[in-house]
């Protein structure tokens, strides 16, 4: 590449920067005129390892009986965090296969995962949802070395890039910004909510508001770009 080309292609990509990052700071201050949105369905509480695995049983057994080809499941992760040591071990998996249930997992005290877990989240029909949603399934692979996390990451969906292609924009999203994107909501994403001791248990009423909320925007996002597809 000669330098007059090096030179445009320097101009283009520093052009591309600046307007992704105008783009940005525009959704942020737009987030601030919108509604707040908080999951208000029921919220589901697990910590023993046999009720997380009837819990993950039960939901396998509703997508059999479904007739639908795809069963999306909002999806999250969330582990505690500490400047001195860096990420935990993951501690609560959320689960949220429609907008009026929410199944939020402590898994933190688990040596393994639940047979049931694991089938849930590898079945044919199942994709889950997400922000970052692959990075997060191969933090679950490293806590917990039996999760097969490529079978799963090949059948998963992350919304930031699904929203680039559906909505014809480029970038990479956080769940707050997507939210006030595709949703025209105010997410919640509070710093002391968010770096909370999350492997301590029983967690507070607001940490589990937080995470049920998460995994329900997320689904929320993805029916809402699927529907604008279809509409294009």
């Amino acid at each position: 590449m000669n330098t007059r080309a090096k030179e445009r292609n320097q101009k283009c990509t520093h052009s591309s920067n600046i307007q992704h990052q105008s783009n940005q700071h525009h959704i942020d201050k737009t987030c601030e005129k919108y509604p707040p949105i908080v999951f208000e369905g029921c919220i589901q509480y697990i910590t023993e390892f046999v009720d997380c695995a009837f819990v993950c049983n039960n939901l396998t057994e509703e997508i059999n009986r479904s007739k639908e080809k795809v069963v999306p499941l909002g999806f999250d992760l969330e582990w505690p965090f500490s400047f001195q040591t860096g990420s935990g071990k993951t501690a609560l998996v959320q689960i949220c296969p429609d907008v009026n249930v929410c199944y939020l997992l402590h898994i933190y005290s688990l040596n393994k995962l639940p047979a049931a877990f694991v089938e849930l989240l590898c079945h044919p029909k199942v994709m889950l949802v997400g922000v970052n949603i692959k990075n997060d399934l191969r933090k679950l692979e490293r806590d917990f070395k039996e999760f097969p996390a490529q079978k799963i990451v090949d059948n998963c969906l992350d919304c930031g890039p699904f929203a680039n292609q559906r909505l014809l924009r480029s970038g990479r999203w956080s769940l707050e910004r997507l939210t006030t994107l595709v949703l025209k909501k105010k997410i919640d994403k509070n710093p002391e909510v968010r770096r909370s001791k999350w492997h301590v248990q029983p967690l507070s009423d607001a940490q589990k508001i937080y995470a049920a909320t998460d995994a329900y925007v997320s689904l929320l996002i993805y029916r809402e770009l699927e529907n604008y597809g279809e509409l294009a």
